[in-house]
């Protein structure tokens, strides 16, 4: 039963969202490197890289009293990041009402039992309506480089991102991890970045300038940055982004609106779902078959409560999250979940963040006005996870809209291609001797705002990107490598257009393997 309602909480939170775990696997997808013994990498060694890492790539630990860490019965340490779930809690509030909604064929009160229990079960993120934890978090930030980290917790950051390739070419004491709560406040996150450029970096290192890396939760920091900080433009040398949800994850947008697919979609909820959650084994059909004991009205009901206990737990109030609303989400969800006067503060906040992201593409072009140069890395090909109400129409690498963190590409639906009489729109590269459009007719790069620096991965799932070598090499030298300027720098070895890949990472990457 506990494995059971694990998997009925996972058909709804946001840990789903963002998280990019690293494993190694064997996939049939291959790319071949051409070496060109001609070209000498022009590698900058002495301006600091800050990682500003993904979701779940930093814990955040609940705090007793007296500042200490708490515990569970078993001695590890509670974390509210990665989320600590209390399943025999939601189990209590829902299992009698399950139990006579599945005898009377009715809703018996399960929907607000759901309701209830998924608030219940979220307690480490429990927050009031101006953002402030419940219970007191600590989340680490380390104001020192990888170099001077203990092992454990450079092992541990490894572990988050295979960053050992970046360390072969700048050295550790040039790598800075930024640690942010992926639950915490868009604006107070910010700031903190703010702080951690000025106070930490640029003096412990002497340097003038640094190179920003935003990786996916960490591309809504970025887009608040460039609004909030303009005379700090000069400071960034280089700015790259890596599968970055710039304008949110349809995802976060159709739980904030209670459209998921799972209520919508009878195929989805009793056959895609689960497997897609657990693969194709016996328990995720298993479920699927208990699923189906309770009337269909009365099941989607319970789950739409599920949903909103989840929202109501932590979410509503979690500004950081609500940067993952896509923009064509964002007034509904606004008027569902922020329209109260006692969550004003935090509507303001997000509507701040709103602002930043209309205009972003003013701010991005300022800031390379100042000499900076900024580069994107996208995902493509696949759909979205079946919790998006059209997760087999939209265009993503499964986690982030591929409109999204290409900052506004134009894609085909998945599938298809855009037509043999589609028109590249050349709005933002009307060169006639660059051709962006993508080879096989799925993605006009032309109408996002970088199409001469934006690299493309064909059927790459978010979560495995650190598992394709080729990517990550192609993000170290991106970073690293003045002599790359666009898509044409090194077109032999980075195309603009590429393969997803999942392969045992070369052993010069990923020496704890």
């Amino acid at each position: 039963m506990k494995k059971a309602i694990s998997v009925i909480m996972a058909l709804i939170l946001v840990s789903s969202v963002m998280i990019v775990p690293v494993s190694a696997e064997e996939a049939d997808a291959t790319v071949s490197v051409v070496s060109d013994l001609s070209y000498v990498a022009d590698y900058d060694r002495d301006t600091p890289v800050i990682i500003v890492h993904g979701m779940s790539q930093n814990d955040t630990y609940l705090l007793n009293e007296d500042g200490t860490r708490m515990k569970d019965s078993n001695g590890d340490y509670i974390t509210g990041w990665p989320l600590e779930i209390d399943i025999m809690g939601l189990l209590k509030e829902a299992l009698v009402p399950l139990l006579k909604s599945v005898a009377t064929r009715s809703d018996a009160g399960l929907t607000e039992a759901m309701k209830r229990g998924a608030y219940e079960g979220l307690y480490a993120i429990h927050k009031d309506a101006e953002g402030n934890y419940l219970t007191p978090v600590e989340v680490p930030c380390y104001e020192y480089p990888m170099s001077e980290m203990t092992e454990e917790i450079k092992e541990y950051y490894y572990k988050m991102l295979p960053l050992q390739g970046l360390a072969e070419i700048v050295g550790e004491e040039n790598i800075y991890y930024f640690g942010y709560d992926s639950f915490g406040d868009i604006i107070g996150e910010t700031e903190k970045l703010n702080h951690y450029i000025h106070d930490v970096v640029l003096p412990q290192t002497g340097a003038e300038q640094v190179r920003l890396c935003n990786i996916s939760l960490g591309g809504t920091i970025g887009v608040n940055y460039l609004e909030t900080y303009p005379e700090d433009y000069h400071l960034i040398k280089r700015m790259l982004f890596v599968i970055p949800a710039i304008d949110g994850s349809d995802i976060i947008g159709d739980i904030l609106t209670n459209n998921l697919s799972i209520i919508h979609d009878d195929e989805v909820l009793y056959g895609q779902f689960l497997p897609s959650l657990l693969g194709d084994t016996p328990l995720a059909y298993f479920l699927n078959i208990v699923l189906r004991i309770l009337p269909t009205d009365v099941l989607k009901s319970a789950l739409g409560g599920l949903a909103e206990g989840v929202v109501e737990a932590g979410v509503r109030s979690t500004t950081i999250i609500w940067a993952l609303c896509p923009t064509d989400y964002y007034e509904e969800a606004r008027a569902k979940w922020l329209s109260e006067d006692e969550y004003t503060l935090v509507r303001e906040k997000v509507d701040y963040y709103m602002e930043a992201r209309a205009n972003f593409e003013r701010n991005l072009y300022a800031l390379k006005a100042t000499g900076t140069e900024v580069f994107d890395i996208v995902c493509y090909g696949g759909g979205m996870f079946p919790l998006c109400r059209e997760y087999n129409v939209t265009n993503g690498d499964g986690i982030v809209h591929s409109t999204s963190a290409s900052m506004g590409a134009t894609f085909a639906d998945v599938g298809k291609t855009l037509g043999d009489d589609y028109v590249v729109a050349g709005t933002y590269c009307d060169n006639p001797d660059h051709d962006h459009f993508a080879p096989d007719g799925t993605v006009d790069p032309t109408t996002g705002l970088l199409p001469c620096t934006t690299w493309y991965i064909k059927n790459q799932d978010h979560e495995k990107l650190p598992n394709n070598d080729v990517a990550l090499k192609m993000a170290f030298d991106i970073m690293t490598d003045d002599n790359i300027k666009d898509v044409y720098s090194r077109p032999d070895v980075y195309p603009q257009y590429n393969e997803g890949r999942l392969v045992h990472i070369a052993r010069e990457y990923l020496k704890i393997w």
